[in-house]
């Protein structure tokens, strides 16, 4: 016999007992009969009774029922917001219910679970609510309106959103109307303990989910969005009932980016619930100047904001606004759960927040999913060769043999970065200052910069080859740069005529296809691989492709060229090192992918055929007097050491070898996906400034900070600038020991080179010619060492006297190994107190390669107050920086940036820095001190602080000793000891010191070990 309950707990208990007793067979005839007696006890009490029945009338079509619910204080009975709902859900065609999963969120007294339960072929409903009375009333409802057959299609359960439900597709929909008004306080810590209005409050507002969207009380929609991709079977969709205040661009906006398309399927104007208290929309206003949508009347043009709708409430008038069904799907949904996966494989899933996948393409999201797989593999970005890996080489070489029948080895392709600076250094490679160079019309504007630099002479021509073969009979040139127009490709006799004239005058021939090759889609049919392929091979005809019809980022850009001769692949590679123009590899990786793909649809039955040998030129082609005398410098000495060398352990090759900071990869996958639209503000220049205020307390505008592919493209252009700006070879000291490459690099930018130890440079004042600029790395590379305060001070007052430059390379700056937690750097720019105008005269450079572990990434900055030299260096083209590269590491210097407070904006990002920098100090410190252990002590362990990623110990120990009966010298020194370990050191004369070896101990542990022991043993034979 039922009772009506006295209290609305005690009516819980009830409901909660009947339910439990429907669900065992044999009890559920009574418990039926006790439920049917508690809903008559209950029909016709008040609101606020302990218990009262609700009727709704749902008709469609020619469909009729009539539901009696049970509806305790804590639940929300029936009203418009649902009614809108419900008709939302029914606008989907029935048949596309049938026998399909469905999932409501928020499904209070189970009303519209029920209503789909009758009129539609669902085969399974479940309902989920956070109240913890739910699932009973709701089970308890299910039997008072239907029979055996349609509850066992129904369940109900306890649930914060989807988190009550395993992480598996199982559901073709997910619905919901959840709450959008934002609570003043949080939910309470015990729900089953709660009273029955802080329970029926969990229907009207919603707590901070810590997402954008809460700026507009969405967030909690927008928590659900993000739990539900993993849990819809493939086509699924969410039907999600949605009160309009925000505005329909807003909440389209929340769907999109996260990969979602939306549309919506009904829209009603609703009375605004006097239970509900819209001051924390009006709270949201004034804080993020977003304006909600109110309405006057039902059918007002206009919206009112929410602060005005607030008064019109107060001032006892009713509001109103819409309430809209939306529907969204996955729009990509195969490459959107793969990225998911991987971010989670990563352990970034909360970035997913921070994504924008509203414009993503399938390439862009399958590429940045492939970028997150291998990352958590293995996150490292190792540095490309100077030609480009061989891996990928050989993967361009394959294609072009499946495709075209095109057959080339790797080693007659070399990979350079945009085109103009492929065609910098094949002309540094070949021509001297003052030689000419024919150059086609069409072409001349792309590349006008780099035959200025390069120093030569253009002598344009027209774009018709007829006319191109005549002129090239009557100029004395070393190179020809043309392109073939669409109205020549079907006759190219002509093309062989100029080759042939070419070669036999000893004239290079560079044709630009770049414009006929889409690598992104079917390959165009007027390429000239087809060309190439069966015509016999010309020596001097070098063939250029750039990739630039990249559809997703178009300045992510490669260049081929092929067929390289020998001699010229090797001067191509000292030209790609002393400007240091490799390639990203962020870019190889994105075409490595595109070309693996294009190879899938092209299947070999059959052994490649290998290439033919190529022939010789008849007449010696030009190789430039510049590169010769670059090319015998110690810094491109032969090798002396076999790369196939089983035993091999390279410490002659500096990278820091260590795994990217986190943020980085978060970084990389945020860009990855970012719309390409806004791609030229990336925010870089304002992040580096905010890196140097925290990092060296000098305060930089956006103005001053240069951004390119690396800090040795500007180290050299930095040499091309000034003597631009000098109208002469600006003369510069290199402060010894030094980097290897760095005498190389000025004297290829036209510079007058001097270098010596920095008590040389100093002992000149008043005396001597003065140093345009003075060029020193801080630490020291290659010894790894800091300036001590009075040496900084010493050149610091030197550099201000003489009124010249201080290039600070500060790549390594924060690769402090003595103090792991530093957080400055030991710069220039901080005596700025001490020495007044020094800050004027310093350029800082850096970037990511040493300090964040990503050289394979190619970003570098340069910061000076010095204006006229900002912009003479960006006169230059030091090369593109690539719109994702960039964001990304902008990403990362922002963990940097400050409010106008005083507080990180970013303040986790920036612990997860500082955290990555103090381990990665500490395990670059262990392996400093190992290497250290079998090298003779450099006298200065204790003296200053240590850094970077190198030692460089005078040898004089080991110097005029011998080893089976071999004299140490320093010009035999790195060669005798790879003889008897397999280990390769940088010699003196690299170091500009010829008693010092310099030695990189950023390797993996392993090798490092390995090369210990072996040159410590080395040591101890020595007699």
């Amino acid at each position: 016999m039922a009772t009506y309950p006295a209290s609305a707990r005690e009516a819980f208990v009830q409901l909660r007992t009947l339910s439990e007793a429907l669900a065992r067979p044999e009890e559920r005839a009574r418990a039926l009969a006790e439920l049917r007696e508690l809903a008559e006890l209950s029909r016709d009490q008040p609101e606020g009774a302990p218990l009262r029945l609700a009727s709704v009338v749902v008709a469609v079509g020619a469909s009729q029922e009539r539901l009696e619910l049970l509806i305790p204080p804590s639940i929300f009975a029936p009203e418009a917001w649902a009614f809108t709902f419900l008709e939302g859900l029914l606008k989907v065609p029935l048949d596309e219910y049938a026998g399909k999963q469905l999932v409501e969120v928020g499904s209070g007294s189970g009303w519209i679970c029920i209503a789909l339960a009758k009129f539609t072929g669902l085969a399974r409903i479940r309902g989920l609510d956070l109240n913890p009375q739910a699932p009973a009333v709701g089970l308890c409802n299910a039997w008072l309106n239907g029979d055996e057959a349609l509850v066992s299609r129904l369940s109900f359960g306890e649930s914060d959103l989807l988190l009550g439900l395993p992480q598996k597709p199982e559901w073709d929909f997910i619905v919901g109307c959840i709450p959008q008004v934002l609570r003043s306080d949080d939910l309470p810590a015990e729900l089953a303990q709660a009273d029955e209005q802080a329970l029926l409050d969990l229907s009207n507002y919603t707590s901070l989910q810590n997402v954008y969207e809460d700026h507009f009380g969405l967030g909690l929609i927008a928590r659900l969005l993000n739990e539900a991709p993993e849990r819809l079977l493939p086509g699924g969709r969410l039907l999600l009932n949605l009160a309009g205040r925000p505005g329909r661009a807003i909440i389209a906006r929340m769907f999109t980016r996260r990969g979602f398309t939306t549309r919506v399927r009904v829209a009603r104007r609703v009375m605004q619930a006097a239970d509900t208290d819209i001051r924390p929309l009006v709270s949201l206003e004034q804080r993020t100047g977003r304006e909600f949508e109110f309405f006057m009347e039902a059918h007002s043009p206009e919206p009112l904001r929410a602060a005005t709708a607030l008064g019109w409430l107060q001032s006892g008038h009713p509001i109103w606004h819409e309430v809209a069904v939306w529907e969204a799907q996955l729009s990509l949904p195969r490459e959107t759960l793969s990225l998911r996966a991987a971010l989670r494989s990563l352990g970034i899933a909360a970035l997913q927040e921070e994504l924008d996948l509203g414009a993503a393409s399938a390439e862009q999201l399958g590429f940045v999913t492939a970028l997150a797989e291998r990352l958590s593999q293995a996150p490292f970005l190792p540095y490309a060769h100077e030609a480009g890996d061989a891996s990928f080489r050989r993967l361009v070489a394959r294609y072009l043999d499946r495709h075209f029948g095109l057959r080339l080895s790797e080693d007659s392709l070399f990979v350079a970065p945009e085109r103009e600076q492929a065609v910098y250094s094949f002309l540094l490679a070949t021509c001297d200052p003052g030689d000419t160079v024919l150059v086609s019309r069409s072409l001349h504007p792309l590349y006008a910069r780099a035959l200025d630099k390069a120093g030569v002479r253009a002598t344009v021509t027209h774009n018709t080859l007829g006319e191109i073969r005549r002129l090239l009979s009557a100029f004395d040139v070393k190179a020809v740069l043309l392109t073939v127009e669409p109205g020549e490709r079907t006759n190219l006799a002509v093309l062989r005529d100029i080759v042939a004239e070419a070669a036999r005058r000893g004239i290079w021939v560079v044709l630009d296809e770049s414009a006929f090759f889409n690598i992104t889609g079917d390959v165009e049919p007027r390429t000239l691989f087809e060309f190439l392929a069966r015509t016999q091979h010309s020596p001097n005809l070098v063939i250029l492709y750039g990739l630039i019809k990249n559809a997703v980022w178009p300045d992510l850009e490669l260049t081929l060229l092929l067929p390289v001769p020998e001699p010229l692949r090797a001067d191509l590679e000292v030209a790609a090192e002393v400007t240091y123009s490799r390639i990203s590899v962020l870019a190889e990786w994105f075409y490595e992918r595109t070309f693996s793909e294009l190879l899938a649809f092209r299947m070999a039955f059959a052994e490649p055929v290998p290439p033919s040998p190529h022939r010789a030129p008849e007449v010696p082609l030009p190789r430039s007097n510049r590169i010769a005398r670059l090319s015998e410098l110690p810094a491109f000495a032969p090798k002396f050491f076999r790369e196939d060398d089983p035993e091999l352990v390279r410490l002659d090759y500096g990278e820091n070898e260590g795994p990217m900071p986190l943020p980085l990869v978060e970084g990389l996958i945020a860009a990855g996906v970012a719309p390409r639209a806004d791609g030229a503000q990336t925010g870089l220049a304002e992040a580096v400034a905010a890196f140097l205020l925290e990092t060296r307390g000098a305060r930089y505008a956006p103005e001053d900070v240069v951004v390119a592919p690396g800090v040795w493209p500007l180290m050299h252009h930095l040499g091309v600038a000034l003597r631009q700006r000098l109208g002469r070879m600006p003369r510069v000291f290199l402060v010894t020991p030094c980097y290897g490459v760095l005498a190389p690099t000025f004297l290829a930018a036209g510079c007058e080179v001097e270098s010596g130890p920095l008590g040389t440079l100093l002992s000149r004042r008043a005396r001597g010619t003065t140093p345009d600029a003075v060029v020193l790395s801080q630490p020291a590379n290659p010894t790894g060492h800091y300036l001590s305060h009075e040496e900084l001070m010493a050149l610091a007052t030197f550099v201000v006297e003489q009124r010249c430059l201080w290039i600070s390379d500060e790549i390594f700056g924060l690769v402090n190994l003595t103090n792991p937690t530093a957080e400055t750097v030991h710069s220039p720019v901080t005596l700025e107190g001490a020495v007044p105008g020094i800050s004027a005269r310093t350029v800082l450079l850096g970037g990511l390669s040493k300090e964040f572990a990503a050289g394979g990434l190619r970003v570098g900055w340069v910061a000076t107050k010095d204006r006229a030299l900002v912009t003479a260096l960006r006169d230059s083209a030091p090369g593109v920086l690539h719109t994702p590269t960039a964001r990304a590491a902008a990403y990362l210097y922002a963990a940097h940036a400050r409010g106008p407070d005083g507080q990180l904006l970013y303040a986790a990002r920036h612990k997860a820095l500082r955290n990555y920098l103090a381990r990665m100090r500490r395990d670059l410190a262990e392996k400093r001190a190992l290497l250290a252990e079998a090298l003779p002590d450099d006298g200065r362990a204790e003296a200053t602080e240590a850094g970077g990623l190198f030692l460089a110990p005078p040898m004089t120990a080991w110097l005029g000793r011998s080893v089976d009966g071999v004299k140490l010298t320093p010009d035999n020194l790195p060669r005798v000891i790879y003889e008897h370990t397999h280990v390769v050191l940088n010699g003196g004369a690299w170091c500009g010191d010829p008693e010092r070896v310099r030695a990189v101990f950023s390797i993996p542990r392993e090798k490092l070990l390995k090369a210990r022991d072996r040159l410590r043993t080395f040591g101890q034979r020595l007699r």
